[in-house]
């Protein structure tokens, strides 16, 4: 999804720069909510207030809805045959690319301060590992950890700042 957004509001659109889907991206992760919709939401109030945030939201939920019935409907009659459960297994290795490629598209838009590098770095490590050794650690969990070595550097350099201008 990450990468048909980047495409459609960076690329195409040129509503917004890849520091700040980035920025979006970190904060529609972190709210209850698909990631889509969260980020519907946001730019729809950013372009057009309450009113275009409301349109926005529901013209991301209407199309899928929609969409997601039918398949519901067709799929289950579809999944008896093994040329779909083969359609499905190639499918996931697609979208197993877009996620790479989304994640080093939204990479190549961090700041270069080291601090966000290592969080980063640390962060894909453990979940890549997380992920391969079937450890049970909700993603929320690294956002929440992230969300608070944040804090803590941002204090300890509003405070280094504070001590230099005395």
């Amino acid at each position: 999804m990450l990468t048909l957004i980047h495409d459609e509001l960076v690329t195409k659109k040129n509503w917004l720069n890849d520091e700040e889907l980035l920025e979006m991206t970190a904060i529609a992760e972190s709210t209850p909510g698909p990631i889509a919709i969260n980020l519907a939401t946001y730019l729809g109030y950013k372009k057009r207030g309450w009113l275009g945030s409301i349109f926005a939201t529901l013209g991301v939920v209407i199309p899928t809805f929609a969409i997601m019935f039918a398949v519901a409907l067709l799929l289950s009659n579809l999944m008896q045959f093994e040329a779909v459960q083969y359609a499905f297994m190639g499918i996931k290795c697609g979208v197993v690319f877009l996620i790479v490629r989304t994640a080093f598209v939204l990479a190549k838009g961090l700041k270069g301060d080291i601090v966000g590098i290592i969080v980063f770095i640390i962060v894909a490590i453990l979940m890549t590992a997380f992920t391969l050794f079937a450890v049970n650690f909700s993603a929320i969990y690294f956002i929440l950890i992230g969300g608070l070595i944040g804090i803590i550097f941002y204090a300890l350099l509003r405070n280094k700042k504070g001590e230099s201008n005395k």
